[in-house]
């Protein structure tokens, strides 16, 4: 989220005070950022501890590249562009242990859920939350990506593009269909809610 504040340093201050050497210019820029790079990490992962881990490496790579940042892009599209392909390698490291652990030849076998949470009777709303987070889970990763980002990150097309490094017509292709898997995922979900 940009500095809206004029008493607060913008991003680009505390950067230039960061390749300084002021750690606390660091914290300042990782207490602004955390919680939207959270919500990345998290709606790729579905897990928070993964999520946090995966922004904890995030910041980290981050700050020992300080001097790589050219700020061709905004520092939360930098940022955001890192934790993405953080939790795109951790998506891709599930995957290989799964089918490394798990017999092929047993159909019947779930695969574990990314995040279990626990059996607590919740109200109608985070039934319903955590049914979209259901959904958007069952997502190949190309299109959660694309998902997450607009709708939780609320990134542009053009945003969207410069994180994932894809064409602007790539990001409303996989949003199309996107939204084509996760039509009647939700339709089914509203159905049982409404019950």
């Amino acid at each position: 989220m940009p500095n809206c504040d004029p008493l607060l340093p913008s991003d680009e201050a505390l950067l230039d005070r960061c390749q300084k050497g002021d750690d606390r210019s660091f914290r300042a820029l990782v207490d602004r950022h955390h919680g939207a790079l959270f919500a990345t990490a998290m709606g790729m992962l579905g897990s928070e501890a993964d999520a946090e881990s995966v922004v904890q490496d995030g910041f980290l790579r981050f700050y020992r590249n300080l001097d790589r940042f050219e700020g061709r892009s905004s520092l939360k599209t930098y940022l955001t562009r890192i934790v993405m392909n953080q939790a795109l390698k951790q998506l891709q490291q599930r995957r290989r242990w799964y089918h490394r652990f798990l017999s092929s030849d047993d159909e019947e076998t779930n695969l574990p859920e990314a995040s279990a949470e626990p059996e607590v009777r919740q109200i109608e709303t985070e039934e319903l939350a955590a049914g979209v987070r259901e959904a958007v889970q069952t997502l190949k990763p190309e299109f959660r990506s694309v998902v997450v980002l607009r709708f939780l990150n609320g990134c542009s097309t053009q945003e969207c593009a410069d994180i994932l490094g894809v064409p602007p017509g790539t990001v409303m292709s996989r949003l199309s269909r996107a939204l084509d898997k996760l039509a009647p995922l939700l339709k089914e979900l509203n159905s049982q809610n409404v019950c």
